[in-house]
């Protein structure tokens, strides 16, 4: 192992791999028995035990599973089990699964609208930045979500993103205004702390050079 050098971390993954799939046969967590819980028709806590047992091991997160939470999103009954199957495939990087993402910012469910923005996050779609503007300018929305859409709005270097992010500095909310502060400093690079004035001002002046 000393002689391998740059495939020791490959040697340590498969050892690891291993261990875990040896220590599920023994405590019964197998891909069979988590795949059977995942398809429980009449309990939803065992759907959502089973995916989140999945989705821990390496072979959770890619095919035949990353499809089947896909669709447990988009149709099952429980928000608690679809903002579970968001959070696999979030945990999962499954960039595929975005036009899913931003279908769920309008779920009738908090849980999984914020599963959702939270996935927007680390995979961004321009489709997504109207649907994630109005999430977090909307003050009947739960904060929360508001704060995970201003997150992830932090990936579009664009001129009007820029401007929304800004009128929202003033907030009551301090917890939202702080996000929309720090994706403002990551979109332009610039500083101007809680200050929309002088944040209108730079982005009027085209020294952002924002698109």
């Amino acid at each position: 192992m000393l002689l391998c050098g740059g495939c020791s971390s490959g040697i340590n993954t498969g050892i690891s791999d291993f261990g875990s799939r040896v220590a599920d046969v023994f405590t019964g967590n197998t891909a069979q028995v988590d795949a059977a819980r995942m398809e429980d028709r009449d309990f939803a806590d065992e759907r959502r035990v089973g995916i989140n047992h999945l989705v821990e091991r390496r072979y959770g997160k890619g095919e035949p599973y990353i499809t089947r939470y896909a669709q447990i999103a988009q149709n099952d009954d429980s928000p608690l089990v679809r903002a579970t199957a968001i959070r696999a495939l979030n945990y999962a990087r499954d960039t595929s699964a975005t036009p899913l993402f931003i279908q769920a910012l309008n779920d009738r469910d908090p849980s999984v609208r914020l599963e959702a923005a939270k996935a927007l996050a680390n995979m961004p779609d321009d489709k997504a930045i109207e649907p994630l503007v109005n999430l977090m300018r909307d003050p009947k929305e739960n904060e929360d979500i508001r704060i995970a859409s201003a997150d992830a709005l932090r990936h579009y270097k664009r001129l009007g993103v820029a401007r929304v992010l800004a009128s929202q500095l003033q907030l009551r909310h301090f917890g939202i205004s702080w996000q929309v502060l720090r994706s403002l400093e990551t979109i332009t690079g610039a500083d101007f702390q809680y200050d929309e004035s002088a944040w209108l001002q730079y982005l009027a002046s085209g020294k952002s050079s924002l698109g």
